[in-house]
Formats: C-alpha cells, sequence, structure tokens
C-alpha cells in the first residue's frame, strides 16, 4: 500500500499514512487532538481545514498525495475545576491523595494532602476521546464498531500525564500517591475501565457494572494505592452524579433540593434527605455546541453572555477578542433576547431564518430547534421527578446547578426559555465542578466512599422513556413561553 505524508500546519508535524487515509484519521496518527463532535461521520461540519486554498472536512478528504494541511487555530478552553462541597474529613492515613473527574468534555485532577485536605496541584484538560464525538452515545458507537482500546487508551495516556503534571507541581513521585478516587458517568466508566457499553444501548439501560470498586493501579494510573471508582446509579446516571450528592450532602439536606448537571446528557436529581429520585434526559449536545452552526465549547473567542442594552444586543466574549462562535450559555442568552425582541416567536420560528450577532456568528433556524429539543427534554424531566415524589415544582427551594454550563448560565434566560419553571429563577446555585469535589472528599475519607455508595444506592432512578406521560411532557415543554410584556 502507497503512503503519503502529511504536514499539518500550524503545529508544524508531519505524519506518514496509508493512501484513502483520511485527513480525520491523520491527525490522530499524528498526535493531535481535532474537533470532531460527531466521531467523524460527516454530519457536524466541525472539523474544517484548509486544503490547496479550499475549506475542506478533514473526516471527508481522503490522502492521495503528500498534502500541507492549515488547521485552523483554537483558543486555550476554560476548565472548571472549583466547586461548592462540605469540608473534606481526611482519613490522614495516606500522604498524597488524587482525585480524577472524568467528564465526557473534560478531565480534571487534584492532588490533595491527604492529612489536612489541602490542595497541592490541580490540572485539566480537554479529554481526548472528544476526537471520536462529542457525546456519549458516538463514543459508545466506536466502541462496538471497532473496539473501546483507542478511547481507553487516549483517555488512559492523558490521565497519566495529568498525575505526573500534578506531581511534578508538588515536588513528589507519582508513586507516593497511595489513594485515588475517580469519578465519571456511566459510559467514561466503562470505557475507561475496558467494560463492554453495550448494555447502555439496549433495555433497560442498566450498566454493566453498578457498584463502587477498589482497583489496583497497575495499568490504570501510575500511583501506588488502591484506586476508589465511585459507583453508578443507572446507564446514564453515573458516578459523577454520585459525587456530586455527595459533595452537596444531599442525604442531610433538609429542603427539596434539585441538582442539574446540563451536558451533552442531562442527568437531574430531586429529593432531600428523606427521598432521592433521579432521571438522565437525552439533551443532546447542544449546549456543548456540537449540533449548533456557530456553536463552540467556552473557550476563548465563544460568546458566552448576551443582554439587550439601549436596544442593541452587546455580548461577552471569553478573552475578550473577536467573537468566533456561541458556548451554551451565550445561545440561551441569545434565544432569551430574541425572545423578547420578538424575533422568534413562542412557536420557535425565527423571522428571517437567520440572525446576524457579529461578524462570521449567526443564529439559524435549527439552532433555534435544537435548543427547543434539548430544554424540552430538561424541563419534562425537572416537572416528572416533581411529579413522581408528589411535589408541586414550587416546593423546590435550591437548585444546585453543576458543570461548566450550569457555572455560566444565566437563571433569568433558563426561566425565559422555558427550560426550568420560572418559580425557580431566584433559588439557582452554581455549583461548579461538584463532581470533582464529591472524587476529592472520596479519595481523602474512606466515610465518604462509603457514603456515596449508600448514596447511590438510596437514589430511585426513573426511566422518562418508559412513562406514558413523558411524550406529553416532552412535546408540551417544547415551545416558549410567551412574552407578557
Amino acid at each position: 500500500m502507497k503512503h503519503y505524508v502529511v504536514l499539518f500546519e500550524p503545529q508544524g508535524i508531519r505524519v506518514s499514512v496509508e493512501a484513502g487515509t483520511t485527513l480525520l484519521q491523520a491527525q490522530r496518527a499524528a498526535g493531535l487532538l481535532p474537533d470532531a463532535p460527531c466521531g467523524g461521520r460527516g454530519i457536524c461540519g466541525k472539523c474544517r481545514a484548509a486544503l490547496d486554498g479550499r475549506e475542506v472536512l478533514t473526516c471527508r478528504t481522503a490522502v492521495d498525495r503528500d498534502m500541507t494541511v492549515t488547521l485552523p487555530r483554537s483558543g486555550p478552553m476554560e476548565i472548571l475545576t472549583a466547586g461548592i462541597a462540605a469540608a473534606p474529613r481526611p482519613d490522614g492515613t495516606d500522604r498524597y491523595a488524587l482525585a480524577l473527574d472524568v467528564g465526557t468534555t473534560t478531565l480534571a485532577g487534584y492532588l490533595l494532602d491527604g492529612r489536612t485536605g489541602a490542595l497541592l496541584a490541580s490540572a485539566s484538560a480537554l479529554n481526548p476521546q472528544t476526537q471520536y464525538g462529542a457525546d456519549v452515545i458516538a463514543r459508545i458507537q466506536h466502541a462496538l464498531e471497532n473496539g473501546g482500546n483507542d478511547l481507553r487508551s487516549c483517555a488512559l495516556k492523558a490521565l497519566e500525564a495529568l498525575t505526573n503534571q500534578m506531581a511534578d507541581q508538588a515536588g513528589i513521585s507519582p508513586g507516593e500517591i497511595t489513594a485515588a478516587a475517580i469519578a465519571g458517568n456511566t459510559a467514561m466508566h466503562h470505557l475507561l475501565l475496558g467494560i463492554d457499553p453495550a448494555p447502555l444501548t439496549t433495555p433497560p439501560y442498566m450498566p454493566a457494572v453498578q457498584e463502587a470498586l477498589e482497583l489496583e493501579p497497575q495499568g490504570l494510573l501510575p500511583i501506588a494505592g488502591t484506586i476508589r471508582v465511585l459507583p453508578n446509579v443507572a446507564g446514564f446516571v453515573g458516578g459523577d452524579t454520585v459525587a456530586c450528592m455527595t459533595a452537596l450532602r444531599f442525604d442531610e439536606l433538609e429542603e427539596l433540593s434539585l441538582l442539574l448537571d446540563i451536558g451533552t446528557n442531562g442527568e437531574i436529581v430531586l429529593g432531600d434527605r428523606e427521598r432521592r429520585i433521579a432521571c438522565s434526559t437525552a439533551a443532546g449536545p447542544a449546549f456543548e455546541g456540537a449540533r449548533i452552526s456557530c456553536g463552540m465549547r467556552g473557550a476563548e473567542g465563544a460568546v458566552d453572555h448576551a443582554a439587550l442594552k439601549d436596544g442593541r444586543i452587546a455580548c461577552h466574549v471569553i478573552g475578550g477578542g473577536e467573537a468566533a462562535g456561541l458556548c451554551g450559555s451565550g445561545l440561551l442568552d441569545l434565544i432569551a433576547v430574541l425572545l423578547e425582541t420578538g424575533r422568534i416567536d413562542e412557536t420557535g420560528l425565527l423571522r428571517g431564518g437567520k440572525y446576524h450577532l457579529r461578524r462570521g456568528v449567526t443564529l439559524t433556524q435549527k439552532d433555534v430547534r435544537e435548543v427547543q429539543l434539548a430544554k424540552a427534554a430538561i424541563r419534562a424531566g425537572v416537572e416528572l421527578l416533581a411529579w413522581r415524589l408528589g411535589r408541586p415544582v414550587e416546593d423546590i427551594r435550591k437548585v444546585y446547578l453543576a458543570g461548566a454550563f450550569g457555572s455560566r448560565l444565566n437563571p433569568a434566560s433558563a426561566c425565559r426559555i422555558g427550560m426550568l419553571p420560572p418559580c425557580l429563577e431566584n433559588r439557582v446555585v452554581p455549583a461548579g465542578n461538584a463532581a470533582g469535589e464529591g472524587a476529592k472528599l472520596c479519595a481523602l475519607c474512606r466515610d465518604d466512599y462509603a457514603r456515596s455508595q449508600a448514596l447511590a444506592a438510596g437514589t430511585e432512578f426513573l426511566e422518562l422513556a418508559a412513562l406514558p406521560q413523558f411524550q406529553e411532557q416532552y412535546l408540551s415543554a417544547l415551545a416558549f413561553p410567551e412574552n407578557t410584556e
């Protein structure tokens, strides 16, 4: 088979690949981290590059000669590492402890003093599995079709690099770390540990492994102690949600509280110390930018907030430079403003079919529809959890928004578009990376690790798709609230 050399600029990296290899595959072979939200299926249009003076999709362009390919520059991504949590209670038996939050989009790590709980170092990175798809479904499909070794390998290499980086920052050897905890959603859990994810794709969509695990570090992390892997609740309510509940001490909450972690999948927990129910909603990757025409993650150049000022739409851009696209919070703000001005009506119709926000940054009718689908799934989940508990949504006293999207989200915009009931607008508490905080607690204290297991076991799971009223609730939530002014 004939081979050709591909030069990737501006990185200056060359790689030799077989003829017929796609440029996306060549990027992976070169050790680059391509942006491929759809996993290379040619439907998202995000893997653009310049070849011979024209723009191409790398997943649809085969290598048939020596090539020079120019990749778009991308600013650093803002990765959320801080969050709210109960005070740590270290066992004191380990000199150093490690906590890892394995998210669908990002990885976050924390090196802790095992005796005091003090943070010694932290590190974060984009989850390299994003090159195989932005959402868990795309990655599971890739694993089923191609095996999960590439997904597992790239994630483990990234976690090893983060661990070594933090150990270096703290001036210790990774081998001095004798305790660790890992929190991740069910799909990340299975893919990282080499567990067959097939059960997540067929009814009843339950994990192949649900219980907590204590594993030896060989083949996983370059440390010397046991790794505590947090348990899963259900197929799409995993250890990250359990970690959030642990951080918030959900089993001690006196008031009815709602936990929302909105990413490529939406995990929702409603309850208090007496009873908790969880569900997952197929919100899709709209809030991560994958199916939005000018969508992007929360990186430099992303519009993360928009508001109406003096009759014009003012924007805030991460990094303060030119706007390059819309991240989730900016997308919600923009739609809320356009609803107020009448540019979008309650059915979701965008007058003119397109709105130009800034040069090169537009909102399309399809984008609006994607947001309607995502926000309707979240709203239906909230309403049906309240129904199952036999409580009106007005009884919810606190709404904890976990994750990067939740930390930036304007509650007024979320209520204006109908993603959250209006009565909850002033009850929102940004929880930050609560999953990472919960992982910290479990790394430092065996009692908190046991608490995480009790929380998982004591949390009921509601399968929304199995409810006769889900479809009706979902369809009714698609429309936007009418403008009452």
